[in-house]
């Protein structure tokens, strides 16, 4: 930043784990942001917040929080109705993934945003990562390949990143979402599976396999895991599975190839440190990689400052993309059964 360039003034709306251990330890100690006010709908979480990362003012009223601001920033669980009162202000937004589970409403979201030349930001942690990148250089024309994800490790990791007392999981309080009306109950349950758990699964394969179509779908009969099977544009079969697992247990990996090599990313758990990622191809092992939320925030501060990035999708247009497909999947979804044989 040059001497005449002040930081970009953040107000933070949501005080969860992601606050707590992502977003407020560095943007608190980014020269190119300021966090001037945080809310909760749990004032205390707020305050606690505000006294921890030195945030000057705690909002409790929407008004009073997007005073002053630039961006807001959307950490709660449901975003919509933030994000048009933000545009209502004339505020640029960012938002944690997904923008909402309708895309209907994300397009016209991002049509008003960019119509009123104000930036729509999406947490897509993933168009960010080092580590895809170098996956996809080594096989940039995947013919085929396999995205997991089976994550028993998050409510303790959110549980040991908040203050005592903190519930990890504060969902149940959360306003109803805008929902597509033709889906039935088992398709919702998959969408939201796929836009909550599979958020950063669905952006590698978009960015992979741009025009990647559903091919089946299934939802186990306990309702927590989903089990895929697409096309890429020229036939290419991807498998997506994201399962339920026993606490504790943790994996993420993505494997794309071709017919000359393969690259497999198995990523760090949630919350740690993202130099435990690994991409393994036929000739080699790499870990170490950079930060991708850190190159997110860049991103972000880049767009602020009218210094867009040639070489990504606006997140916005990404967030539309991996909607869709997340919707194209849950619309053709089938409830899955089992029986076991009596001994």
């Amino acid at each position: 930043m040059t001497p005449t360039t002040r930081p970009h003034r953040l107000a933070v709306a949501g005080c969860g784990a992601a606050a707590f251990g992502l977003h407020l330890p560095l943007l608190a100690s980014s020269d190119a942001f300021e966090v001037v006010t945080v809310a909760d709908r749990d004032t205390g979480r707020a305050r606690t917040a505000a006294q921890r990362f030195a945030i000057p003012r705690v909002a409790t009223k929407t008004r009073d929080l997007l005073d002053g601001a630039d961006m807001l920033v959307i950490l709660t669980g449901v975003h919509e109705d933030l994000i048009e009162t933000a545009l209502d202000a004339g505020t640029h937004v960012f938002t944690e993934k997904p923008v909402g589970l309708d895309v209907t409403r994300t397009r016209m979201t991002a049509a008003r945003a960019a119509e009123a030349g104000l930036l729509l930001e999406v947490g897509a942690m993933r168009a960010h990562d080092p580590a895809l990148h170098a996956a996809l250089a080594a096989v940039p024309e995947p013919t085929g390949g396999w995205l997991i994800k089976a994550d028993g490790a998050d409510e303790a990791a959110r549980r040991s990143l908040l203050p005592p007392g903190f519930a990890p999981y504060t969902f149940a309080d959360d306003p109803p979402q805008s929902i597509p009306d033709h889906l039935e109950d088992h398709q919702v349950t998959a969408l939201q599976i796929l836009l909550w758990q599979g958020y950063h699964l669905l952006t590698s394969l978009v960015l992979g396999a741009p025009g990647a179509t559903p091919a089946a779908c299934t939802l186990d009969a306990a309702g927590q895991s989903i089990h895929a099977y697409l096309y890429g544009p020229h036939g290419e079969p991807y498998t997506l599975v994201i399962g339920a697992t026993p606490p504790g247990r943790f994996l993420e990996q993505i494997h794309f190839a071709d017919a000359s090599d393969a690259a497999t990313v198995d990523f760090a758990r949630p919350y740690e440190p993202p130099g435990t990622t690994r991409v393994t191809t036929s000739s080699e092992q790499q870990d170490g990689f950079g930060d991708p939320f850190a190159a997110m925030w860049q991103a972000t501060a880049a767009r602020l400052s009218a210094q867009h990035p040639a070489d990504l999708p606006t997140s916005a247009d990404l967030a539309v993309r991996v909607e869709d497909l997340a919707l194209a999947l849950a619309a053709i979804c089938r409830p899955g059964s089992f029986s076991r044989k009596e001994h």
